[in-house]
């Protein structure tokens, strides 16, 4: 068995919507350190009209989680 004490539910229920929250206040573009190197759009339309579409974005992000 484990010796730890489980979170209640109520708990969790907080920390689950708490990190959803921040997710939606948190604005990815403010970012200065990553850098968009590459996007890549390729595209095949069928006969019966459906657009299939897939792009690739090559970033790269500078982390200074060191100092």
């Amino acid at each position: 068995m484990s010796d730890q004490k489980k979170k209640p539910l109520m708990r969790c229920l907080g920390e689950f919507f708490g990190n959803i929250a921040q997710g939606i206040k948190t604005n990815p573009e403010a970012d200065a350190n990553r850098t968009e190197v590459n996007r890549t759009v390729e595209q095949h339309t069928t006969d019966e009209g459906v657009i299939l579409r897939r792009t690739t974005i090559d970033e790269v992000e500078v982390r200074n989680d060191h100092d």
